[in-house]
């Protein structure tokens, strides 16, 4: 979205909010649904007023597979969070009793936002993002527990004395949304600063508990809640490859490698081991032939761009043995170091093991000797785990 439009959109969803704050916290709507409070409702009602007002602004995704695949994840794990008490580090205590919806926007952007009452909205650009449903179930889940420990209410609340004018756009840019800094520059141009950087700070605290609930959410559910700490993983490797800004007070979200920090330490306390592999095919050491044609011919061991080597004969076999063994390891937390070449030259071993053994065919298949093609398989997984480092950020 444009500059000019996404202020406009967002000042047109400021519009909304202040009109929350003088009409709908103020009234009680007719009963909707048998279960809900008249504090639910009034939060429905001020929901369904930002999704109109959304729906004028954005293009929304009309594929029925994509809207199955994100309603069925939502579904399942919005009523593990309608029936899971959960404590809340900043808001309020779960479960809420909303009935949840799931929308995709038509935009490239990797993001994904909630609005109170219960509806989500996830962009087209993160669904082409994650390599997996664990991956989608992680960032559904975050949105879910804003949601669930009614954040934006709470926030509204916390602080009422707060000027609307800088209140409602700190709301929307640090909880429903995520704009650069000079977007947020010109939605907030002449307010106090004093102010906004309590807003962020609340937000930053929103975000920490969001992701925390959504761990447990994820235990209870068919989906691995290591699939949100490949997501948070992968998306501060993105970030690493853009200029660095420092936020300062405009800063709403915590710094992506915080959260991954926390993120893994909950999954250690939990006891959930940390298998990246098990959640993220993007991630996986891969047995493929050289040729999709012929499935039966030569296959090579593959991880992202890095080509590890290519067995000569029992070519499916070996390929797909060494692949899943350095799956293994990678997930056990191999280290450079590890990886040796055997005491003839002719193989590489990890902890003790070989895991490749060079034969004179796979040596004429690169035209090489034996002891220059495990030199080169040595310093292929080498490269692998100094890119497994990078991406991780350890």
């Amino acid at each position: 979205m444009r500059l000019r439009s996404r202020i406009r959109h967002g000042w047109r969803l400021v519009f909304v909010l202040a009109l929350s704050l003088t009409g709908v916290f103020a009234r009680a709507q007719e009963p909707a649904h048998p279960e809900l409070s008249p504090r639910d409702k009034e939060e429905i009602e001020l929901g369904k007023q930002i999704v109109a007002e959304i729906e004028k602004e954005v293009k929304f995704v009309n594929d029925a597979a994509l809207a199955e695949r994100v309603n069925r994840i939502g579904q399942t794990l919005a009523e593990i969070a309608r029936r899971t008490k959960t404590k809340a580090l900043w808001g309020e205590e779960g479960p809420a009793p909303f009935e949840y919806t799931f929308r995709i926007i038509d935009e490239k952007e990797v993001n994904a936002f909630s609005v109170p009452g219960g509806f989500i909205f996830i962009y087209k650009g993160l669904l082409d993002f994650v390599s997996s449903d664990d991956e989608l179930a992680g960032v559904i889940a975050h949105e879910i527990a804003h949601a669930d420990h009614r954040h934006v209410i709470h926030l509204l609340r916390r602080d009422a004395k707060i000027q609307e004018r800088v209140l409602l756009p700190a709301i929307l840019v640090g909880i429903l949304g995520r704009l650069p800094s000079e977007d947020m520059a010109n939605v907030i141009a002449g307010t106090q600063f004093y102010r906004i950087a309590r807003m962020s700070s609340f937000s930053q605290e929103a975000e920490t508990d969001a992701d925390l609930t959504a761990l447990e959410y994820l235990r209870q559910s068919p989906y691995n809640p290591v699939g949100l700490l490949v997501f948070m993983e992968r998306l501060e490797a993105e970030e690493r490859k853009r200029p660095q800004i420092d936020w300062g007070i405009f800063r709403t979200h915590p710094i992506t490698r915080e959260r991954v920090a926390k993120i893994r330490q909950a999954l250690t306390e939990m006891g959930i081991p940390i298998r990246r592999r098990e959640v993220s095919p993007a991630l996986q050491v891969k047995a493929l032939p050289v040729d999709a044609e012929k499935p039966e011919g030569l296959y090579r061991v593959v991880y992202d761009q890095i080509e590890i080597f290519t067995p000569a004969n029992d070519s499916q076999q070996r390929a797909q043995q060494i692949a899943k063994a350095l799956n293994r390891l990678l997930d056990d937390g191999l280290q450079l170091y590890e990886v040796q070449l055997a005491p003839d030259k002719q193989g590489v071993v990890i902890r003790g093991q070989e895991l490749v053994r060079i034969t004179p065919e796979d040596a004429q298949l690169r035209n090489k000797t034996p002891e220059e093609v495990a030199q080169a398989v040595r310093e292929a997984i080498r490269r692998v785990l100094w890119t497994e480092s990078v991406r991780i950020g350890y």
